[in-house]
């Protein structure tokens, strides 16, 4: 979920065919879905004083369909993709207060959705004497808390081209300290809606973690992001749905939705690790999904409910496959056929 391991922005052969286009915009510690930041070119004539773009008026609505649908990782820059963007119709973007006002601008050109990281990134930067800090945290905010990212933000929310921001990745694991509780998140939805009142405030978990502090209640939360990986149910998708909408029931959030591509396939547990039906995930025993795996899971996720349906996460080798493709594009028009839904608390 959000990664604690920058993912390199690099050129790379799949994007080289958009390269002439304007483009646009936008994982257990290691397993996340975050991004590395992305990044605003400065014109040499220009000061970093005066190069942030202003917000436009806000918009009506865009024509957007269905569910936002595809990988974290996908932004390069600001300004920029690592591939596509299409078939793939949103994604997650770690962004900083100097970046985040060019990356709406440029996800709305593009008529791109994005949920937000804006205090993504290593676990380090929110940590004191081995613990969540909290006021740490909170000073991260404080940054977007100006008059042009307010303006942005409530302007990207009111057209559809913003969804949400991610305030945290994965609680439930031991990287954050395990001081970290139900209503602690709650207050921090509450912080951040103080500085954007119409923007949704969610969290990515686990696959196992829609059981983590299960008998508490998010009272102010609005949306949870959860991630699924054949290993939690050995392929039983629909049950570990079930279960995860039971919970989000039971915690008055909006569930939105997201599937493991490098990591979350069929183990190899033969002792050689060479992920046969597949490829290699980033750990051992760990495989890719197959393209049958993709579509399946995919396609059932994307009709269940959800808010969005994305990816852990954009990685060249898999996107460059075809029938990782052909897989792609059957989950597109099931997210595209999906009713749309506000990732706010229901």
């Amino acid at each position: 979920m959000i990664r604690t391991l920058a993912h390199a922005l690099r050129p790379t052969r799949l994007r080289a065919s958009v390269a002439a286009l304007v483009a646009v915009l936008v994982a257990a510690a290691c397993n996340s879905t975050d991004v590395t930041e992305p990044t605003t070119a400065t014109p040499a004539s220009t000061s970093p004083a005066t190069a942030t773009p202003a917000a436009p008026a806000p918009l009506a609505s865009l024509s957007y369909s269905g569910i936002a649908y595809g990988p974290t990782s996908l932004f390069a820059t600001a300004t920029s993709f690592e591939w596509g963007p299409a078939m793939f119709t949103g994604s997650q973007a770690l962004v900083s207060a100097s970046n985040i006002v060019t990356l709406l601008n440029t996800a709305r050109q593009k008529g791109h959705r994005v949920v937000l990281a804006m205090t993504g990134g290593s676990p380090s930067n929110f940590m004191s004497s081995g613990k969540f800090d909290l006021d740490k945290w909170k000073r991260k905010m404080s940054t977007f808390n100006t008059s042009t990212i307010r303006n942005a933000v409530a302007s990207a929310v009111s057209d559809g081209t913003l969804i949400g921001n991610t305030m945290i990745d994965e609680p439930e694991t031991p990287k954050w300290g395990g001081n970290i509780t139900k209503s602690m998140i709650d207050a921090m939805a509450v912080y951040g809606r103080n500085i954007f009142p119409t923007l949704p405030m969610g969290i990515n978990i686990g696959p196992p973690a829609y059981k983590w502090r299960a008998t508490e209640r998010f009272t102010k939360l609005d949306w949870v992001r959860y991630q699924y990986s054949w290993w939690v149910t050995s392929g039983n998708v629909n049950a570990w749905r079930d279960a995860v909408l039971d919970q989000a029931r039971k915690d008055g959030v909006q569930a939105a939705f997201s599937m493991n591509l490098l990591n979350g396939g069929t183990k190899d547990k033969s002792g050689s690790w060479d992920c046969p039906q597949s490829h290699k995930g980033t750990y051992a025993p760990n495989c890719w999904m197959t393209p049958d795996q993709v579509r399946s899971y995919g396609r059932t996720l994307a009709q269940s409910g959800g808010c969005v349906m994305f990816m852990w996460r954009y990685d060249d080798a898999f996107i460059s496959r075809s029938s990782n493709q052909d897989a792609f594009r059957d989950v597109a028009s099931a997210a595209t056929s999906a009713t749309r839904r506000s990732c706010k608390r229901p």
